[in-house]
């Protein structure tokens, strides 16, 4: 019998997270869109969408401010997601923030990663912490644009998700 083709549970374990793609995010030294990804329980980095182009010195971020959105696992009591902010492109410090239970993390995340909880990053957005204040006033917006959630509206009508950030629908 042959091992090769046996995954050992470390090797599954070491898998990498897919990258979060951040539309409107790209590398300043080669242009190529970005994304963040999960490296381990309290670590996140910015990493290409694809493999890093030939002759890209290394990913270069620009610094934007971005609006992200986590899906809790499981849910926390009513809660299945934190709607949040990140400046200057601080998305990687501020999800291990978060993940740390640190007195810098949101509340939320901090008492369901106390009880027994997980959180993974779904969304990514370039934008303003005015964006963030929109999306939240909508109430059921994250449950919405998660990918992670099975959504009957956003499954029969594709077009619901891009007005709900369009600028006419504010």
């Amino acid at each position: 019998m042959s091992t090769r083709n046996l995954r050992s549970p470390q090797s599954a374990h070491m898998e990498a997270s897919p990258i979060v793609p951040c539309p409107g995010l790209a590398c300043l030294a080669c242009g190529m869109p970005v994304g963040c990804q999960r490296l381990h329980r309290t670590a996140w980095a910015w990493a290409h969408l694809g493999v890093r182009p030939v002759g890209c010195p290394g990913l270069l971020i620009p610094p934007s401010d971005l609006v992200y959105l986590v899906h809790l696992l499981p849910a926390y009591r009513h809660a299945r997601h934190y709607l949040g902010f990140a400046e200057r492109s601080g998305l990687p410090k501020r999800l291990r923030e978060h993940a740390t239970s640190d007195a810098q993390g949101a509340r939320l995340l901090r008492v369901a990663l106390a009880a027994g909880g997980d959180f993974e990053l779904t969304r990514l957005w370039v934008g303003t912490r005015k964006l963030e204040r929109q999306l939240k006033q909508r109430k059921a917006t994250p449950r919405l644009l998660c990918p992670a959630c099975p959504n009957p509206i956003r499954q029969a009508d594709s077009q619901q998700v891009p007005a709900l950030l369009s600028g006419t629908a504010w």
